[in-house]
């Protein structure tokens, strides 16, 4: 009863009122940072000047300066006492820190609030959202943009040297570079300068060749952890080499670089205040695509242009300038310079007629002191140096040479250059061929291995040159460095990167596919990163026995059906090995360097099935230790980062069970649910069969002739079930009305009539009693209402009414006039198709008409069998 007074008394929302919407910013990096502030400010600008009245809070991370386990802890305590309560409107975020916080903090403090993201470069983190309350903007910084543009301004470049830090971004942009950069590598050599402190960067920089230009990727943190600011990153690199910086992102260009293909921050900021808008007006953030920002720009340093000989000429139609020309001096600086010019090297002329006399003195001693000074810079320099004679024989070489190659300064003068570093099948022909480039003139750089004393092989960085002498003669020059260090750190991260780009992968399939299609290939790329030749992957119930294993021999993964490791071991050992597990974590087997293992006296039978040295990981379910990882691998203990990532791979294959587990419980719950509810309806049915079998008959041929009009009309199951059960219980309100008015043979007086008007108001009052899995009391309450409103009890009209409803009010006319009743004999089908024909539209609703029609038309009939079997 209470939404019938709803119905008939709708509130009326306030009018006038101005709504605040309540609007969350969450910035990954600190206030003052220029990249964070600039898409502030693009988002702050765009939402005041919607119109709309916007209350907008701001926080700061600040994951940049402060990046530990113990200051994210910090801020989500933080975050969470600030904003557990808070009813917050929509949520914005900015960077791939801010919004992984948010996927994993937002449904549990702030419920479904929608989310827009922008400056995020990782599109994978969007993938694992799923509620369709995400939009946003991924951030693509334009690596092969801005070293095309680099290229153009600088055409005779002849080395591109990348810097970057180690950090998730930095290694993203590194992997990045290596896959837009590859077709340059024909026309440039690629110098990578990675993960260095900034001593060591400076030193790097200051020794790269000639024709080099700088594209700095990433370098907000050195390898000592500290943070360095764009402006103060592109300073060190600027004291330490003459070449140009060119940047990624606007902030780099801000703090002194020459410039890059680049997203404007504000502007992107504003891209995602404009999505939120459109969240705000309406719009679902489901339909608003993620996108990636393509709205790249060139942007140049001005001082830098200067410094480098560019104008306004040199650099693409359309680029922004920063501090470009709007004073007197910039116009109309080569005039005054020309003048200065003219002015000092008139006054240094007449100064250096009065110099020039004892210049002549000190010139053979300046020559002396520079030949000392280039003496004492060859041999103290930290590379390995030599310089060669027209022949490749070496006529000098440094302490540095001879300690790399392991050589006294003795053995090597007047000796072949490629006979010293290069003598090993397969580098002898190829240093003879890069020797034979630098002796006709032609510099050369590049990356190779090199041979010392003893035989050892080890990578090198070299270069070679040639300087003319008198009378047509020359002399070579080369540089040799050691960059085994660096190919380990590379190496390393490439490793990294597979790493995380198999978890990923991992992730998404086992979310994907589930347990049967997705852990099998899961489990075979795992174990061949790890370099697992054998093993298998055991899954125990709650009592601890084992219901499947998935077992990997040969490099393949199959499901083991029965599971092999059910009878080779017992229940009993089954459960200390998770015992085991749930203590220590993990177990470790190699008897040939540890001995007997006194505290495993189970470890026989694992070896006896995968073998050793074995590595077992456990698998957590719902808290509880729920099977285990087993690989036989070439040795044991695993390094850190590579237990950490199995123990990673057997989380997800846990959670992985743990969902399949809850599904296959939700199922089965939701089938006693229905099995119950249609109980539910069958014992009302009956009750009514007791009371009225003429009602329960009609009941069962509306049901069975709504459920043919649905299915002939292509509605879902779900539609057909719902409108049968309605059927079955439409008229359940007259069990509540006299026996004596129900099978009164004559006419109903109009009292008598109107009480039973009432009946499909006390179905409702019934049927609103029952938690059902269907509408049923709303579908009852409205089987007699016409679309054009004159039918009861509220008049409804048109899409007011149900669609079930009115497929069962078609349903119900039919059967009521084609069938028998206590006041008449049935008026046969054709009268009853009469009815719906010349009502259509008006009373009925036109399809649930025209499938009746077809319906009856087909051969439906109404089958009396099944009414004498529910009432007996």
């Amino acid at each position: 009863m209470l939404s019938l007074f709803f119905f008939l008394f709708p509130t009326v929302p306030g009018e006038g009122k101005e709504e605040t919407y309540r609007i969350l910013l969450l910035n990954s990096y600190h206030d003052g940072f220029s990249w964070t502030d600039g898409i502030t400010k693009g988002i702050r600008e765009t939402l005041q000047s919607s119109g709309k009245k916007v209350s907008l809070s701001v926080e700061y991370m600040d994951t940049k300066r402060y990046g530990s386990i113990t200051a994210f802890s910090a801020f989500s305590d933080y975050f969470e006492s600030k904003y557990e309560s808070s009813e917050l409107d929509l949520i914005l975020c900015s960077d791939d820190d801010a919004f992984s916080f948010l996927l994993r903090m937002r449904r549990r403090i702030l419920g479904e609030v929608p989310l827009v993201f922008c400056g995020v470069n990782n599109p994978q983190l969007a993938s694992y959202e799923k509620s369709g309350l995400v939009a946003g903007l991924i951030e693509k910084v334009d690596i092969s943009g801005t070293a095309e543009l680099a290229l153009r301004l600088f055409p005779e470049t002849e080395h591109i040297a990348l810097v970057s830090d180690l950090s998730t971004t930095g290694m993203t942009a590194i992997s990045q570079a290596r896959e837009e950069l590859f077709h340059l590598s024909e026309k440039v050599s690629i110098i990578d300068i990675f993960g260095l402190t900034t001593a060591e960067l400076q030193a790097e920089v200051s020794l790269l060749p000639p024709k080099t230009v700088v594209l700095m990727l990433v370098y907000f943190q050195d390898a000592d952890g500290g943070f360095y600011p764009p402006e103060r990153s592109i300073s060190l690199i600027r004291k330490a080499c003459p070449f140009p910086v060119f940047g990624l992102w606007d902030m780099m260009v801000e703090g002194g670089a020459l410039g890059g293909s680049v997203i404007l921050s504000e502007k992107h900021g504003a891209s995602a205040a404009g999505k939120a808008l459109k969240i705000l007006d309406g719009a679902e953030p489901s339909s608003l695509p993620i996108e990636s920002d393509t709205s790249l720009i060139p942007v140049f340093y001005y001082p830098e242009m200067v410094r480098l000989g560019l104008t306004t000429r040199d650099i693409p139609a359309g680029s922004v300038v920063l501090d470009g020309p709007g004073s007197f001096f910039f116009r109309h600086w080569k005039l005054i310079l020309a003048n200065t010019v003219l002015f000092l090297a008139a006054g240094l002329y007449v100064v250096t007629l009065l110099l020039n006399e004892k210049r002549k003195k000190t010139a053979e001693k300046d020559l002396e002191m520079k030949k000392a000074q280039w003496e004492g810079l060859f041999h103290n320099t930290p590379v390995a140096c030599v310089v060669f004679n027209s022949e490749n024989d070496i006529i000098s070489v440094n302490e540095s040479f001879c300690s790399l190659f392991g050589y006294e300064r003795e053995e090597v003068l007047g000796k072949n250059l490629d006979k010293i570093v290069a003598d090993y099948p397969g580098l002898n022909q190829e240093a003879e061929a890069i020797s034979g480039k630098v002796l006709s003139g032609e510099p050369v750089t590049g990356e190779s291995l090199r041979r010392k004393k003893d035989g050892t092989l080890f990578p090198v960085e070299y270069q070679g040159v040639t300087f003319p002498l008198e009378k047509g003669s020359f002399m070579g020059y080369a540089i040799y460095r050691d960059i085994s260090d660096r190919k380990k750190s590379e190496d390393k991260i490439r490793h990294n990167l597979r790493k995380e780009s198999l978890i990923s992968s991992v992730s998404a399939r086992l979310l994907e596919e589930g347990i049967e299609g997705g852990l099998p290939s899961s489990f075979m790329e795992v174990a061949s990163f790890l370099g697992a030749g054998r093993g298998g992957m055991i899954e125990l119930d709650e009592n601890r026995r084992i219901v499947r294993e998935l077992s990997l021999s040969g490099g393949m993964v199959s499901f083991q059906v029965p599971p092999g490791a059910a009878s080779a071991i017992s229940p009993g050992v089954v459960e200390q090995i998770a015992g085991y597990l749930w203590e220590r974590g993990k177990i470790e087997i190699d008897r040939r360097g540890n001995g007997q293992i006194k505290d495993m006296p189970w470890a026989d039978s694992l070896l006896e099935i995968w073998g050793e040295p074995l590595f077992v990981q456990p698998v957590y379910s719902g808290g509880a230790v729920m099977g285990w990882l087993a690989l036989r691998l070439p040795s044991v203990p695993l390094p850190h980062s590579e237990e950490a990532f199995a123990a990673m791979f057997c989380d997800l294959a846990g959670s992985a069970f743990y969902r399949e587990k809850r599904v296959s419980m939700m199922a089965e719950a939701n089938r006693m649910l229905d099995e119950a509810a249609k109980g539910v309806v069958g014992i009302l049915g009956h009750a009514l069969a007791m009371k009225d079998p003429y009602t329960v008959g009609h009941q069962i041929n509306v049901a069975n002739l709504a459920q043919a009009m649905a299915k002939r009309g292509g509605y879902d199951e779900t539609f057909q079930e719902t409108v049968y059960y309605a059927g079955l219980v439409h008229d359940l309100g007259k069990i509540t009305i006299p026996s004596s008015i129900l099978s009164k043979p004559g006419i109903l007086s109009e009292i008598e009539f109107s009480i039973i008007r009432n009946h499909a108001l006390y179905g409702w009052e019934i049927l609103s009693s029952a938690d059902l899995p269907w509408p049923l009391a709303d579908i009852v309450i409205q089987h007699h209402e016409h679309i054009d409103g004159s039918g009861y009890p509220f008049g409804l009209k048109g899409d007011a009414i149900c669609r079930e409803a009115r497929f069962l009010s078609v349903a119900d006319v039919v059967e009521a006039i084609s069938s028998d009743r206590p006041y008449r004999p049935g008026l046969g089908i054709g009268k009853a198709l009469g009815e719906i024909r010349e009502n259509r539209g008006s009373w009925y609703d036109p399809e649930a008409s025209d499938l009746c029609m077809e319906v009856i038309g087909d051969g439906f009939a109404f089958d009396t069998e099944n009414y004498k079997l529910f009432i007996q």
